[in-house]
């Protein structure tokens, strides 16, 4: 009952005090004073525990670098430039993700490949960093390739063709299968993940 008689004191010395005074003291009179008048009377049984924690974690990834200029692709088509990676690189150890992302430029686009492994450092930090990069990670997509498409459209159809890739049986016996996960970083679908 103690803190409705001082809510009740406190209204009406508002309300008796409001015509005598500024609006800047009235403004101080409400927010700074009358909640300690109230939060004071309250019962120890009513008092809440507040913590306060501040926590940090932080990622640290290794940036795979933009292709070379005037870069001339080697390869007609998508799968015949990862067959040739298939064939002529082999990581030095195990990779848990592969990824393919996709350098955009007004005139080209480029494509990119390379294999990462995350460690976590301490329970605060993560490192990503890029452990595979084959021969020929670049990859340029010839014009005709993309011609009269919207950029979602070509999203769409590099996911298409890079599922039927992983759908191959050279990509099954290939080192690609080792990993946990084979994934199109630009739109963030997963293409192939280990059963």
């Amino acid at each position: 009952m103690m803190i409705n008689t001082w809510k009740l004191f406190g209204f009406l010395l508002i309300l008796c005090c409001k015509a005598f005074m500024t609006t800047c003291n009235f403004i101080f009179i409400s927010l700074v004073i009358l909640p300690f008048m109230v939060s004071g009377q309250q019962n120890k049984n009513d008092s809440a525990k507040v913590i306060v924690q501040h926590g940090r974690f932080e990622v640290v990834e290794d940036v795979i670098e933009p292709p070379p200029p005037h870069l001339v692709s080697k390869f007609a088509a998508l799968q015949d430039w990862l067959l040739n990676i298939c064939e002529k690189d082999q990581p030095q150890k195990l990779i848990s993700k592969y990824t393919v992302g996709l350098f955009e430029s007004p005139n080209d686009y480029t494509l990119v490949l390379v294999g990462v492994n995350t460690y976590d450092e301490n329970e605060n930090r993560s490192v990503t960093r890029i452990e595979f990069e084959p021969t020929n990670m670049y990859f340029k997509l010839p014009e005709a390739y993309y011609q009269n498409l919207s950029r979602e459209q070509l999203l769409d159809k590099l996911t298409s063709q890079l599922k039927d890739f992983a759908n191959t049986e050279r990509f099954k016996t290939s080192f690609f299968s080792k990993a946990t996960i084979f994934v199109f970083e630009t739109n963030g679908k997963t293409i192939w993940r280990k059963q």
